[in-house]
């Protein structure tokens, strides 16, 4: 049989895939975490069970969530056979940090079983003892832990715990030295924007820059996000945090690889929208892609509880084929300059982040306007 690499493999498989099909699934185990990073957008929603009743309304989304725990093991088992029959093929385990569940290496183990390709998104504290010695055993597609910090007082001064720089670097290097399949990556910050830069440095040094999977059956990498969203209780202190656009360019040419990354992304005429302008929703992640909160909320987009289903009282195909292209029918109710804007293509806006940060879906963000003009400008020098 001929051998192919995982990359041609998997881009024939996504070539095949019919256009509405959940493959690709990311569930939240948990909203709990052992650090307090000022940035978190999920913070805030760790007993809450659903989102208020007040944004559901707002939101004109179905019946509330009702209870106020976690899915059992037992459930969470029902929910992975249920996506298995439907087609998942990627699965990431995120949070809160996946790993505070006692439970997370038998929700692992069972997943692993079924065949999916295995995402672990992680703050890295907890990979340690028994969880690194099975993984190691039977290792995931990916382990991605953040690294907002290089040196102790930045990387503390955005977790807000003493003593959990020495204990993720540790991990890190345990990670490394094991070969296990790791990825760093770093959210933009005010507190690091010095020290993005270093953090790419000090990963290439550690593990290797990126590679061809068709050349070293491996892929080492850093990534780093300059956005910073509202929480999903709507709190927007994260965004005190953001970087201007100056900044965030500033971050991009700290590093050679981070800016030619840029650069390349600056290539072209600014795209034009798909659908017509007065439909809210342009966005077609759901389309392949799925969310599934700690609570049992099937959910189209992380920072949206619309159009959402309780897998406790309906099915996962019901949710994903019945009610999540609903939401393509959804129009600008207002005048909305968002409606009209000619950069919504190449903006940072949409409905749900949105919603989060000003309590009305069609509102502009300016932070977003901000950067999308910078953008363009950017595109338009690159022409």
């Amino acid at each position: 049989m001929k051998e192919q690499s995982y990359d041609k493999f998997t881009g024939k498989l996504k070539n095949a895939i019919k256009r509405r099909q959940p493959i690709n699934g990311q569930i939240e185990l948990t909203y709990r975490c052992n650090l307090n990073c000022v940035h978190c957008y999920c913070k805030g929603s760790e007993e809450k069970g659903a989102a208020s009743k007040e944004g559901l309304a707002e939101q004109a989304c179905l019946k509330p969530h009702t209870g106020d725990r976690e899915l059992t093991t037992r459930e969470w088992k029902k929910i992975l056979d249920e996506i298995h029959g439907e087609g998942c093929l990627w699965l990431c385990f995120t949070g809160g940090d996946p790993l505070i569940r006692d439970d997370f290496l038998e929700l692992y183990a069972y997943a692993k079983d079924k065949g999916f390709i295995i995402t672990i998104f992680t703050n890295g504290l907890l990979l340690r003892g028994k969880i690194i010695d099975y993984l190691e055993k039977s290792p995931p597609e990916s382990i991605e832990i953040t690294l907002n910090g290089i040196t102790e007082a930045v990387y503390e001064g955005i977790t807000r715990v003493k003593g959990s720089f020495g204990q993720v670097m540790r991990a890190i290097e345990e990670l490394a030295d094991k070969n296990l399949p790791l990825v760093l990556k770093s959210n933009c910050l005010k507190q690091n924007k010095n020290e993005i830069g270093k953090i790419k440095a000090f990963t290439d040094e550690l593990l290797g820059k990126s590679v061809s999977r068709s050349k070293a059956g491996k892929k080492w990498r850093f990534k780093y996000d300059p956005m910073i969203y509202a929480r999903l209780n709507r709190d927007i202190t994260p965004c005190n945090y953001r970087l201007s656009p100056e900044e965030l360019l500033r971050v991009k040419r700290s590093e050679p690889d981070l800016l030619k990354e840029y650069e390349r992304g600056l290539c072209g005429k600014i795209p034009v929208l798909e659908r017509d302008k007065d439909f809210l929703y342009h966005c077609n992640a759901w389309m392949n892609q799925f969310f599934i909160d700690p609570y049992g909320r099937l959910k189209f987009c992380t920072f949206s509880d619309k159009f959402s289903v309780d897998l406790r009282d309906q099915t996962f195909r019901e949710g994903f084929y019945k009610i999540f292209p609903q939401l393509l029918q959804e129009r600008f109710k207002t005048d909305s300059r968002c409606r009209d804007c000619s950069l919504r293509t190449v903006c940072h806006h949409c409905p749900a982040r949105a919603y989060l940060e000003t309590g009305d879906e069609e509102a502009p963000v300016s932070y977003f306007c901000e950067l999308a003009k910078v953008t363009a400008k950017q595109m338009e020098a690159k022409e």
